[in-house]
């Protein structure tokens, strides 16, 4: 019978495997149940591999075996393997060591009673919905696999590894660029003096517009703002505080902000104090 040769069963859905002495992580429905016995997996009952090409991946990941829980790296890799099916896209393998690891370092917390708190995942839910709404899904799935109650807040922990493994960057720089955003957003709101609700639909646009904006700036493609001279004379405080933006973008993000740009944000400016 041709197919994976099962090396170790992780959980239902996740076994090591083999194929031609090279290493597998093998994930599809019912997998390690059905065929955990028989040692054999059949091609079309697997829907994602993971190969350890490299030997640096290959051996961080003995070690995520070696002191990480089979079912911590099984839920990891189940995780992993819904986020691209979900994205359309093959996540950075750094991810297979990351995530497993930070799920076993969380749970850990939870058991001892350590309260999780994500400042950020207001901001994540506004900037990477996609990716917050997998992560959500995820910390659901955790809760009932292992009888726990992880808060909402650690959905935010995941979307940044998520996040990292879809831009092929460092955790800690995907977390860099939301405090970023979020104290743009604590500008704003001193400058304008009023409380902004962050699950508002104007605060969620102005974000993802300042987030959209520094991702033009940064790849040289800045918008035409066609309404810019009547910007500056009829939203003239709006156009004022746009400036004082503008430079907290630049003096964070180390670019220049056209005048195009500040007019657009004058825009949204108007929208939230209103």
């Amino acid at each position: 019978m041709e197919g994976y040769k099962i090396r170790k069963v992780l959980n239902n859905n996740v076994v090591i495997a083999e194929e031609d002495a090279e290493e597998l992580i093998l994930v599809g429905k019912g997998i390690g149940f059905d065929f955990g016995k028989s040692g054999v997996i059949p091609k079309d009952r697997v829907e994602n591999v993971f190969i350890k090409k490299t030997s640096k991946i290959g051996e961080n990941y003995q070690k995520v075996l070696k002191n990480i829980e089979s079912s911590i790296v099984g839920i990891s890799e189940e995780i992993i393997n819904y986020a691209e099916k979900e994205l359309k896209v093959k996540l950075n393998e750094a991810i297979h060591i990351s995530l497993p690891d930070h799920i076993s370092f969380a749970l850990n917390r939870i058991n001892k009673g350590v309260n999780i708190e994500n400042p950020f995942k207001s901001e994540l839910n506004a900037l990477y919905p996609v990716e917050y709404r997998i992560s959500v899904e995820a910390v659901e799935a955790i809760n009932k696999r292992f009888n726990i109650n992880f808060p909402e807040d650690e959905a935010g922990f995941i979307c940044l590894h998520i996040r990292a493994a879809l831009t092929k960057k460092e955790v800690s720089e995907s977390l860099a660029y939301t405090k970023k955003i979020g104290q743009v957003m604590e500008l704003i709101q001193r400058l304008t003096g009023k409380k902004l609700e962050k699950s508002s639909l104007a605060y969620i646009r102005t974000m993802n517009h300042i987030n959209f904006m520094i991702e033009r700036v940064e790849k040289g493609k800045p918008i035409k703002n066609d309404l810019l001279e009547s910007i500056k004379t009829g939203l003239a405080a709006q156009y004022s505080v746009g400036i004082k933006i503008a430079m907290k973008i630049e003096d964070l993000f180390s670019i220049t902000i056209p005048e195009d740009e500040i007019g657009y944000i004058a825009l949204h400016i108007k929208r939230l104090v209103e």
